[in-house]
């Protein structure tokens, strides 16, 4: 019997130090609808380089999910940004936006679902107000993000914008 990654993996703190796999998972995320960008590209781009570069701010944390090789399958991480220089899912500057990635060979297997709940376990500790994300249109990941309570952010927000009020 075969345990799915969700199971099998270890969830540890994101490091200070992971701006390379933070980079990776923003490249998988941009790409999630296939080839679009390439990690120069992104490193590049402002609006999507801030999402790992000066990691962490000093309100920004997240979580690693580890195979048995100690490889990395999976983070999330939460990053504030200021209204000067939003991310794509800005909602205010004190609600932090989630991101998620989880390695294409693990997904539909629960790691996505216990990254997040992890997140918003620490989030919740943390007394946070809320926490928004941004999501493309006919991205599968909406519906993890919408079993976990997170909604449209409303009027005058991008369709794609979602937030959790905590």
């Amino acid at each position: 019997m075969t345990m799915n990654a969700g199971e099998t993996s270890t969830l540890r703190v994101l490091r200070f130090v992971e701006q390379d796999l933070l980079a990776r998972a923003t490249l998988g995320n941009m790409n999630w609808p296939g080839p679009r960008f390439t990690l120069e590209q992104i490193a590049r781009i402002p609006a999507m380089a801030h999402y790992f570069t000066e990691w962490p701010g000093t309100k920004d944390f997240g979580l690693v999910a580890e195979d048995a090789k100690g490889s990395a399958v999976g983070v999330v991480w939460l990053r504030y940004f200021a209204a000067a220089s939003p991310g794509y899912g800005f909602v205010d500057e004190s609600i932090p936006e989630l991101c998620l990635w989880v390695a294409e060979a693990q997904r539909r297997r629960g790691l996505g679902n216990r990254l997040i709940a992890g997140i918003l376990e620490q989030a919740r500790s943390s007394a946070l107000p809320a926490i928004s994300l941004s999501v493309e249109t006919g991205n599968p990941a909406r519906f993890l993000y919408e079993r976990h309570g997170f909604a449209p952010a409303g009027l005058g927000f991008d369709p794609g914008t979602l937030v959790l009020y905590l």
